[in-house]
């Protein structure tokens, strides 16, 4: 199984390498509220995009398991309270 992560590994970093080669030129300039962040390359483009889409994916995952984790909280609490009160 090791063996098999490391070829997908691999692969993946071939890829991402290929797709830096072949997108190298630059992209039109980027600009946010009037500023401008200059000239970057279009696989830097794309890989920070990724970064910052994985980065609020993951922000957001973990927002829902913490409000889970609340909910789940509360109805142990509540079905501890009704239990004592049934004694």
């Amino acid at each position: 199984m090791a063996k098999f992560k490391l070829v997908i590994l691999v692969l993946v970093a071939v890829v991402l390498v290929v797709f830096a080669v072949e997108n190298s030129q630059p992209a039109p300039v980027i600009k946010l509220f009037k500023h401008t962040f200059g000239e970057l390359p279009t696989y830097l483009v794309a890989y920070i995009s990724l970064a910052v889409g994985l980065v609020l994916g993951w922000f957001a995952h973990a927002l829902r398991l913490r409000r889970k984790n609340r909910e789940v909280q509360a109805a142990q609490e509540a079905a501890s309270t009704q239990q004592q009160e049934s004694e």
